[in-house]
């Protein structure tokens, strides 16, 4: 799991303040599907997210027990079709072995490229060329989507000493990813417990895992070395079922540095769901600006507009959402024309949100409309090249925009930057 160098500004402190219980897994409540084999090393940043999406999906009960395509966000993230949707330019050889996170996901899932079920796209670790050719001809949208991701919550920087906040992502939303260095000499079993603590590598990190549950009394007698004080972590790897003797879990002490702890929040699909956005790589960087904004235009016959998403920088960040209507006439600014939705309020977690449109409209072919967010706190999210990691992104005039006031704006293009700001429509015809 490589750590790529984008600019965050993710502050999460504790979630809900409810009480706890001292000891919770996952597994009993039948919210974890079963444990999958990477087989290589590399892709453990797309297992860890398919995992938490299939738990959230059972968790809210929305269905039969899922099995996700790892192969589609393993692959599409670095060979699709399309250039600007494909992440890093330095790509030679193949793409399994390759490292990523969780923002690629999240950018991938945003526009509806995803999730497919295992069956429609099986994942394998020896593809040949042939067979790479052929899957870049396909683009991932064309897969039948399982679920939709709606909802990304981000814990940011290390929060070893933040437990409550994980305890209560995991109890409402199901298995949370987790970033921790992974060091093969460090793994133990004692007293018939799988565990794992590694405290000589700082804070490092290569590897992804999902946090399934925890305990607050598990002996540090447990572990070697000890740590200071009892507690653990009931962690899901994807290493197949028959590394240690917990079927592929191993406990590990609150007190190991790890980062992240992103839950992903999903919804039955909505076939007829069509998206907008120009953030094909979704948020990279954050930009110096208050408002955001994107326009538009409408490609179907006839289309309901629903849905609205956008990323927050903070914890309990104040937004505001405005729907603009521009006619069939492209606008001098965003802000000119009628306001025909609008939506504010509160996001407790920092990440990626989808909100509801109260007013519906209908928007027919030809015609502009724009998505203004406001976001407290100075800055929004953006789409711009980072060395290492999103060097395709794809910035055109007339699309994108930014400002500081909501009165004067620059368009995108001046600054290398897409708002990272999407709309959802239902097809009408």
């Amino acid at each position: 799991m490589k750590k790529f160098m984008i600019v965050l500004f993710l502050l999460i402190t504790a979630g809900e303040s409810y009480s706890l219980p001292s000891k919770f897994d996952l597994r009993e409540h039948g919210r974890v599907t079963s444990v999958k084999h990477q087989g290589i090393p590399g892709p453990c940043w797309v297992f860890a997210a398919i995992g938490a999406m299939e738990s959230n999906w059972l968790t809210k009960r929305l269905g039969k027990v899922p099995d996700l395509s790892e192969l589609q966000i393993a692959f599409y993230c670095y060979r699709d079709g399309m250039k600007q949707r494909n992440f890093t330019s330095r790509i030679k050889s193949g793409t399994l072995s390759l490292e990523g996170q969780v923002f690629m996901t999240v950018a991938m899932m945003s526009r509806l490229s995803g999730p497919t079920d295992e069956k429609s796209l099986p994942y394998s670790t020896t593809l040949d060329d042939s067979q790479k050719r052929a899957l870049t001809r396909k683009a991932p949208e064309k897969y039948k989507r399982s679920m939709r991701l709606r909802d990304a919550y981000f814990l940011s920087g290390n929060n070893t000493l933040n437990d409550s906040a994980k305890k209560s992502l995991i109890m409402n939303h199901g298995a949370i990813v987790a970033s921790i260095y992974s060091d093969p000499n460090t793994y133990h079993t004692i007293s018939n417990h799988y565990t794992y603590f590694n405290n000589t590598h700082g804070r490092s990190t290569n590897h992804d895992v999902l946090l399934a549950g925890w305990d607050d009394d598990f002996p540090r007698e447990n572990f070697s070395p000890r740590p200071e004080r009892n507690g653990a972590w009931l962690v899901k790897n994807s290493w197949g079922t028959m590394r240690g003797s917990e079927g592929g879990y191993f406990w590990m002490p609150y007190e190991q540095y790890n980062t992240g702890g992103t839950a992903f929040i999903v919804e039955r699909d909505n076939k007829r769901l069509k998206h907008y956005g120009h953030d094909d790589l979704g948020f990279c960087k954050s930009a110096r600006y208050s408002w955001c904004a994107n326009v538009f235009k409408v490609t179907g016959k006839m289309e309901s507009l629903k849905e609205v998403s956008f990323y927050t920088l903070m914890n309990n960040s104040a937004y505001e959402v405005y729907v603009y209507h521009h006619g069939k006439k492209f606008p001098a600014r965003p802000v000119d024309g009628e306001i025909i939705a609008s939506v504010k309020g509160t996001q407790e977690y920092a990440g990626y949100h989808t909100v509801n449109l109260d007013e519906r409209f209908t928007l027919r072919e030809g015609e502009y409309f724009s998505v203004v967010l406001r976001l407290a706190g100075g800055f929004v999210p953006a789409e711009m090249k980072v060395k290492g990691y999103s060097e395709n992104a794809e910035v055109n005039r007339n699309e994108s925009w930014f400002s500081a006031d909501g009165v004067k704006w620059t368009d995108g293009k001046n600054i290398g930057a897409n708002a990272c700001v999407k709309a959802f429509s239902l097809s009408r015809m």
